[in-house]
């Protein structure tokens, strides 16, 4: 009784100086659950169920248009899950009951000069239960300077920024070594930012760079989590060095 259809159609077409393309993908899929959901014993846990397939529908789009200067991609997408299994605080799996629905639109907006980028990534996400939990809006942003130095160093200097709203993230149950899900503790709604070099020498095939990851904790409230019960790391210094063996 399982079956997993996969379904994709894309368009392209020439428009003034560049060229607009559009993609359209869906996917029907009903799916046993994996064993271990079903039958599973351990020094910690252990279950017997007889779980519901899993019905998943899902379609969406993509509409991109890169130019020299700007970069735009827009994705759309919708997913309905049917008898979701998923944990839950202390417990083994469990299924839901009824449907759940999960909305996401990805946009993507780099824009490029011969100086100075900067790439930008939004993702907003709608879930209509709590069973599966994500944070409302996500941001990305990364701006860097790009060049060729002598016309033998590429270099890339910038600083980027990781942003999402607050949320009931899944927290690790280790002894399972899955994310539960629980509805006491948000994580979000604080920025990391980072600043970086990086060097790479084309003669030498030799690659350097300095990194100064979370300099944002040196001013800022250091009451950060990236999930429950596990804070951030604080900020911290890296340096590297890459040589490559090969002509």
């Amino acid at each position: 009784g399982e079956f997993n259809i996969n379904c994709k159609v894309g368009l392209g077409f020439r428009l003034g100086q560049d060229s607009l393309t559009i993609d359209a993908t869906a996917f029907f899929r009903n799916e046993t659950p994996d064993y271990f959901l079903n039958h599973y014993q351990s020094n910690h846990y252990q279950w017997e169920n007889d779980f519901r397939k899993l019905y998943r529908f899902r379609v969406g789009g993509e509409v991109a248009y890169p130019t020299r200067w700007f970069v735009p991609r827009l994705q759309v997408y919708y997913e309905s899950v049917q008898n979701l299994i998923y944990f839950s605080h202390l417990e083994g799996p469990q299924q839901a009951s009824g449907n759940i629905s999960v909305i996401a639109a990805d946009l993507t907006a780099n824009i490029t000069t011969p100086w100075v980028n900067l790439d930008n990534h939004l993702i907003y996400q709608y879930t209509s239960s709590s069973l599966i939990p994500v944070p409302a809006l996500t941001l990305y942003h990364n701006l860097y300077y790009h060049g060729t130095w002598f016309k033998a160093l590429d270099a890339q200097i910038g600083v980027d920024l990781n942003y999402n709203t607050s949320y009931y993230a899944p927290y690790l149950n280790a002894a399972l070594g899955q994310f539960a899900v629980q509805d006491q503790i948000k994580v979000g709604n604080y920025p990391q930012m980072n600043v970086y070099a990086s060097f790479y020498v084309r003669l030498l095939h030799l690659r350097f760079f300095a990194q100064y990851r979370h300099f944002n904790a040196t001013f800022m409230n250091r009451q950060y989590y990236s999930m429950p019960y596990y804070p951030t790391a604080p900020d911290e210094f890296r340096a590297g060095l890459a040589f490559h063996f090969y002509n």
